[in-house]
């Protein structure tokens, strides 16, 4: 296995030839290389995020992959993190388009994956009030289904002519417009919906946490053969606020860098290795706590050491 990091998740843009600069000089040996509409533009530049995929899809991905190359550095996924299940149809067109571009893009750059949100169309609640039933008006668990057949049977197809694979962040929230591939009842809904092996998961096991998911190795287990991803992200229960607030409260948890969290990573890593995982934990620096690049690097350490490196 090897320990990387999201290039714009959580910290400071700067310049993608920085990054890659940055990862080898502390220890990381991957970048998942953030870039879409939801990302900032780089130093005024003309995209949003840290690949221009026109560019790398009309002129060519060499300048792309020296860059990586020379550095010792891989680009181990593209993650544009959109919600292409929205209910705003023309913005849907948008990303689907978008979609496909990076498709083709990593399969031009020989990178195998393509992380992203499967999104909603219903919000983050679409499982209805809380408590009512799964037949309730409010439910719309089969709509979010139904779409996500429909846009995704066609994108597995194009990823897997591509020979590169699309891995679903684990995210309830979804950057705040919901995510359908938050737990293993949806997973398995999912794959059955779109059976194609081009669908996986970027596995995130802080979010199970806070969901009362927290079988983690039991499920590393159960999907590992769908596993084609893993963020390296810790969470940590605030118990005190947890008690005031109960469960529909918005602060009892908080986000960790892995080794500042709950997590059993040690656990974690031999589940991993016990499904034949050889890909990338790849750190997502969300630790208001202990902000930053040093931060992201001490976690890194961490976690080579868990890996016995």
């Amino acid at each position: 296995m090897k320990v990387g990091f999201a290039s714009l998740v959580g910290l400071p843009p700067i310049p993608l030839e920085e990054a890659v600069a940055w990862a080898a000089a502390n220890g990381l040996q991957g970048i998942e290389v953030n870039t879409g509409p939801v990302y900032p533009f780089i130093d005024d530049g003309p995209i949003q995020g840290h690949l221009d995929l026109d560019r790398i899809l009309t002129d060519g991905p060499e300048s792309t992959r020296t860059l990586f190359d020379s550095h010792g550095i891989e680009l181990t996924a593209i993650a544009p993190m959109i919600n292409l299940l929205t209910s705003d149809l023309d913005l849907r067109a948008q990303r689907i388009e978008y979609m496909r571009q990076t498709i083709d893009a990593a399969a031009a750059l020989g990178c195998p994956l393509v992380v992203t949100f499967t999104g909603s169309g219903h919000g983050m609640y679409f499982y209805g009030l809380p408590g009512v039933g799964d037949g309730h008006a409010s439910n719309r668990v089969r709509d979010n289904l139904e779409c996500f057949t429909e846009i995704y049977g066609p994108l597995a197809e194009q990823a897997e002519a591509r020979g590169v694979r699309i891995a679903f962040e684990t995210a309830g929230r979804g950057g705040g417009e919901g995510n359908i591939a938050h737990n293993p009842e949806l997973w398995d809904a999912m794959f059955d919906a779109v059976p194609s092996p081009a669908l996986g998961l970027s596995f995130d096991p802080s979010h199970l946490v806070w969901l009362g998911i927290d079988d983690i190795p039991g499920l590393i287990h159960e999907f590992g053969d769908r596993i084609y991803h893993v963020d390296g992200k810790d969470v940590e229960i605030v118990r005190e606020r947890l008690k005031r607030q109960g469960i529909l409260g918005s602060s009892w948890w908080r986000y960790r860098l892995p080794g500042n969290g709950e997590l059993d990573w040690p656990a974690i890593v031999a589940a991993l290795r016990a499904i034949g995982y050889d890909g990338t934990i790849s750190i997502e620096q969300e630790d208001d706590l202990d902000p930053g690049y040093d931060a992201v690097a001490r976690s890194a350490r961490y976690l080579h050491e868990v890996l016995g490196e």
